[in-house]
């Protein structure tokens, strides 16, 4: 197997996934009009990607249905996908009312039909079947073939570039980095297709109206290159919509383990806390939220009995020293309230925990001041244990 087969079968297979995918998708949003649109033109791309591989592994296929047949299938398929491709950012601009959308997108598919009758009939009427110029030179200037190649390639390279500025209006609502990228991958893959391909055959067309043979190298290069190179861009944009899903999941589900894991760590410094202050407690189940917000507030009360810090709070033992002194003389101030010698303390009262970039940053902290807590002998050192083995 060479190169270039090589990697027209891995943006077949990568193109069939993502058709797949999309598939799935649809399953659990049957109602999203625009989402059937784009599963439809990615089956029809999955088809023209896979099925215009030549290779003896498909000819069976190609013989069932015959030259013509075939022929029409294949770019009908690609005329089918520029449709879907631009109705689909047409659904999809939320923008314009739905029944203004809907009703565009039937007009537009309308002219599709046009297009493909026009493609059949010309291709049957034709004396010479739309021949190449050397089997036919006589002929190569009949107005079948041209209106063949304006049916047919004139109509998808259109249609794509009208999807490419619909898309480009929807490009401002994009927030996310993947969406992003993925929206530049797939307009510039598809660009480079319908270039490489309908661009270069009606140049090619147009050409060979004046002389027959017209045929040049670099339209050859061209078409190659634009078909497969589009087509294996296209794919890396289409497979990062899904990869993006899949790796944002498993982020969540990493993230959720790790926010259980330091909520169990941060629980010996939060019962300390809350036992202390039992009115920063908040009803609900102890997740990770709870606890955090309960710390910052258990530690906002007892900053009025802690000595400044003596040092910078963000490491750990310098708070640690400060909350710690901060519970022994509560501890002391209830021991002496039995003897009336109690002197509340006045403001400005210490701060006793930093700003924090992100909510791990803030666990990592609250986990670090259980610790030295714990080694001060403030924290007990079972329950400290036993959430550090949980």
């Amino acid at each position: 197997m060479d190169v270039e087969l090589a990697i027209r079968w891995t943006k077949g297979v990568v193109i069939c996934a993502v058709a797949i995918w999309e598939i799935v998708q649809l399953t659990r949003r049957r109602d999203d009009l625009a989402l059937r649109v784009l599963t439809a033109g990615l089956v029809l791309l999955a088809i023209a990607a896979t099925f215009g591989i030549k290779t003896p592994v498909l000819e069976p296929i190609k013989d069932f249905f015959g030259p013509t047949v075939w022929g029409h299938i294949l770019n009908g398929c690609w005329m089918a996908m520029a449709y879907c491709w631009a109705t689909f950012f047409l659904l999809a601009n939320t923008d314009k009312p739905e029944s203004q959308r809907k009703r565009q997108a039937l007009i537009e598919f309308g002219f599709l039909v046009l297009a493909l009758v026009v493609m059949v009939v010309v291709k049957q009427i034709a004396v010479d079947g739309i021949r190449r110029p050397a089997a036919s030179p006589e002929r190569y200037h009949d107005w079948e073939r041209s209106a063949w190649y304006l049916a047919v390639s004139g109509y998808a390279l259109t249609v794509y570039f009208v999807g490419v500025r619909r898309a480009m209006v929807l490009r401002r609502k994009l927030s996310h980095t993947w969406a992003r990228a993925a929206f530049w991958i797939v307009i510039a893959g598809s660009a480079a297709m319908t270039i490489g391909v309908d661009a270069v055959v009606l140049v090619r067309q147009a050409g060979r109206q004046f002389d027959t043979s017209f045929d040049p190298d670099f339209l050859t290069a061209l078409y190659s290159t634009g078909q497969l190179g589009g087509q294996f861009v296209l794919a890396l944009g289409l497979a990062l919509v899904p990869l993006a899903t899949i790796v944002v999941k498993l982020r969540a589900r990493y993230e959720r383990w790790q926010r259980a894991r330091y909520n169990r760590r941060m629980l010996p410094l939060w019962q300390a806390l809350t036992a202390e202050f039992p009115y920063v407690a908040l009803e609900g189940v102890n997740d990770f939220q709870r606890v955090t917000t309960e710390i910052t507030d258990g530690l906002s009360e007892l900053a009025r009995d802690c000595p400044e810090p003596n040092g910078d709070i963000r490491d750990p033992r310098v708070a640690a020293e400060a909350i710690a002194a901060g519970l022994t003389r509560r501890a002391g101030q209830r021991q002496a309230q039995w003897a009336g010698d109690v002197s509340p303390p006045e403001p400005p009262y210490p701060r006793l925990e930093p700003d924090f970039p992100d909510w791990r940053s803030r666990a990592e902290w609250m986990v670090a001041v259980a610790g030295e807590l714990r080694t001060r002998g403030v924290i007990g050192k079972d329950a400290h244990e036993r959430a550090s083995a949980g």
